[in-house]
């Protein structure tokens, strides 16, 4: 397994598969064996320690006392599950792609199995999601599904996995089985992703402002994740200062991840207010991530600020990094923006925003691809989105 070296590095994965980890880690916590979310996924026992991660000096500390563990018990799965989820928790906040390295690691042992414990069974979907393997990602999860019917968690992840590979008939189906299961309120913002896929953001935030018009309840996790939901339902409706004040919610919990950030930043520069986006940026744990880099390097052109130049050839030292590492896949959304906001150059960000459409296809991918394709006049690139949308309406699982 490879060795935790916490030391600081530039190899950050890109904004998308942190998305898909931030929210498959916030799932876990929720609907973990003794979390206290109850049939309507609101109530939550005072007591309960949903999320508690060390601060500090102490999150390297603690993150290698875990692996010392694990190294005199490598086939210990209660301990390799612990160890990988903390290390994809510390990849969704900072974007250290070695943490994902680290979670692979530990779960060698069970690489293979076909049958693995639950826990390792739900990590390795997460991982696969994190590489953009989206289909496989949701295959390995549905027939962990027909093994533990009752999985919620396993339910909601293979919506996302299947929603981002395309398949949302699938999706569709599993948003269905976890409010069967009894969790309504995940099984609402899990629909609205879905919405938002299929080009219908105004459906989607009218459905989930009603939730968030009311006192917030459960696990701060939840909130989290449902709040940044409905954010981007509002974002994509035009809905800005409703939009605004959801994200501004979501980070006001503790543990809002690199991909959070990132959303937030493109509404404050959608917004008009590059400036705010800059100190918004610099408030976070990581400004130097890829995906928060970028948004810097977008706002400080709009800016003419002295430091714009040297944000752009750091950016592209790190695509040509990804490049030599082999992990470009990864970057193709921050690819095309970059070609996009900062080189003028929409021809190459069609490009790289076809080459990101072919991987995965949430809204954020479907609305690159139309920005693109009008910038460089390509107006039967967006008919690569209304073909796939008009398939995915009448799609069924």
């Amino acid at each position: 397994m490879p060795s935790p070296d916490c030391s600081p590095t530039r190899n950050r994965g890109g904004v998308g598969a942190r998305f898909a980890t931030a929210i498959a880690t916030s799932i876990a916590m929720l609907l973990s064996p003794g979390s206290a979310l109850h049939a309507h996924g609101v109530d939550t026992d005072a007591d309960t320690v949903v999320l508690q991660l060390d601060v500090g000096e102490g999150r390297s500390a603690g993150l290698a006392a875990m692996w010392r563990d694990l190294q005199r018990q490598p086939d210990n799965a209660d301990a390799a599950a612990s160890y990988a989820n903390r290390a994809l928790q510390r990849y969704a906040v900072g974007g250290d792609a070695r943490y994902i390295g680290f979670a692979q690691g530990a779960l060698e042992p069970w690489r293979d199995d076909l049958r693995p414990p639950l826990a390792i069974w739900l990590l390795r979907g997460r991982i696969l999601q994190t590489q953009h393997q989206f289909a496989a990602a949701g295959a390995d999860l549905d027939r962990l599904l027909a093994t533990h019917r009752d999985a919620v968690e396993g339910m909601l992840l293979s919506a996302d996995a299947w929603r981002r590979a395309g398949d949302l008939g699938r999706a569709r189906a599993r948003c269905a089985g976890v409010a069967l299961a009894g969790y309504p309120l995940p099984a609402l913002h899990c629909a609205g992703d879905i919405l938002m896929s299929l080009g219908e953001p105004e459906q989607a935030f009218a459905t989930l402002s009603q939730v968030h018009e009311g006192p917030a309840h459960g696990p701060p996790t939840l909130r989290q994740w449902m709040l940044t939901v409905a954010a981007e339902a509002a974002a994509a409706a035009g809905k800005s200062p409703q939009a605004l004040e959801l994200y501004q919610r979501a980070l006001a919990i503790p543990g809002a991840s690199i991909a959070m950030h990132a959303s937030y930043a493109d509404l404050l520069l959608a917004q008009g207010h590059p400036e705010k986006a800059l100190v918004a940026l610099a408030s976070t744990p990581d400004p130097d991530a890829d995906a928060l880099l970028l948004r810097r390097a977008i706002a400080a052109k709009r800016l003419d600020h002295a430091d714009r130049h040297e944000l752009r050839e750091r950016l592209r030292e790190r695509f040509a990094e990804g490049e030599r590492l082999g992990t470009a896949a990864l970057h193709w959304r921050e690819q095309a923006l970059f070609a996009l906001k900062i080189d003028d150059d929409p021809d190459t960000a069609l490009g790289y925003a076809k080459q990101n459409w072919a991987v995965q296809k949430g809204p954020e991918d479907a609305s690159l691809l139309l920005a693109a394709a009008r910038a460089a006049g390509r107006p039967e690139a967006v008919d690569i989105i209304n073909n796939w949308r008009k398939q995915q309406r009448t799609s069924e699982f």
